[in-house]
């Protein structure tokens, strides 16, 4: 396992590498610069001149590759570079940035849970009646409703109609309740079927059945044997909805104005921030590569079969 995971580690390295070059062609080859979002953005008229001369102050007048390797170097030393914006360290930004993600992450995680895990196993008992097709029906059209227009409808009814959620920010325990019930209602949907298809299918293995006719009741095969071979497709679909939470659900946290890595990459993007924009590049590779060797080691310990082959 150690030598699996010190592998693992290794192949971050050309991974990375080439998804920040990747991320730094496109953000080059775009039209404009920060400099122009920069004064644009002010409203005050500057001459071609003074943007020559901010350019040549932060780097932007060098050849691609120069900037690039320049950059390079410093994330070798530990210096993530300064924002062209607000000319504070990008590290420090990026990490304040950070706890309001995680918060949200834990809170919409852990709804989807609550939600999609007994729904899911109900709806696969009750195969085929109006329990089944409810909860079906209710997840086809939470699946179906894109993020932004669920927000739009939460904000109207639980913020400015009931008055029981603020509309925006991220002060206190109420602040959380709407952004977390937007990524919660599309990831449970999702997630209430896939837990129904897979409860279902092991409900027609051989096990359950020679459970079933040893006298074990039904409730002691749902969730000491069904529920355990089920989880290693509950905790793929958990780790790939983390991964990208972790990342920053963009559109969400700019419509509840949720201070996160998701509205920092949107805001940095508009204004063209290169350095920022790498840093939120290199954290959403890093979160995927060490989120899916997570759920291989989770893997090694809920199966069996995973460990002794990899043992073997």
């Amino acid at each position: 396992m150690r030598k699996y995971i010190g592998k693992r580690l290794i192949q971050l390295i050309p991974i990375i590498l080439g998804i920040t070059l990747m991320s730094f062609t496109l953000m080059h080859t775009a039209t404009g610069d920060a400099v122009d979002a920069l004064y644009d953005n002010s409203g005050g008229g500057v001459t071609e001149q003074v943007k020559a001369e901010k350019r040549a102050e932060l780097g932007l007048d060098q050849p691609f590759l120069v900037q690039y390797t320049n950059w390079l170097v410093g994330i070798a030393t530990g210096d993530m570079g300064t924002s062209y914006i607000s000319n504070q360290p990008v590290f420090e930004t990026f990490v304040s940035k950070l706890p309001a993600t995680i918060y949200l992450t834990l809170t919409s995680i852990l709804a989807t849970v609550v939600i999609s895990i007994p729904f899911g196993i109900l709806a696969a008992v009750r195969q085929n009646r109006m329990t089944d097709y409810l909860i079906r029906g209710m997840s086809f059209i939470g699946n179906s409703m894109p993020g932004f227009f669920v927000s739009l409808l939460l904000i109207y009814f639980f913020a400015l109609k009931l008055k029981l959620f603020p509309v925006m920010g991220n002060d206190g325990w109420q602040s959380i309740c709407l952004p977390t019930l937007t990524l919660a209602i599309a990831m449970a949907a999702k997630y209430t079927r896939q837990v129904r298809a897979t409860v279902l299918e092991e409900l027609n293995k051989d096990y359950v059945m020679g459970a079933r006719a040893r006298g074990v009741r039904e409730m002691v095969i749902l969730w000491s044997s069904v529920l355990k071979s089920a989880m290693l497709t509950i905790v793929t679909l958990l780790a790939l909805s983390i991964g990208s939470l972790l990342g920053g659900t963009a559109i969400i946290e700019s419509i509840f104005m949720w201070d996160g890595v998701g509205k920092l990459a949107v805001d940095s993007i508009m204004a063209r921030d290169y350095p920022m924009i790498q840093a939120y590049v290199i954290w959403m590779a890093l979160i995927y590569v060490l989120v899916n060797l997570l759920t291989d080691i989770l893997y090694h310990y809920l199966d069996p079969r995973i460990r002794l082959e990899q043992e073997g």
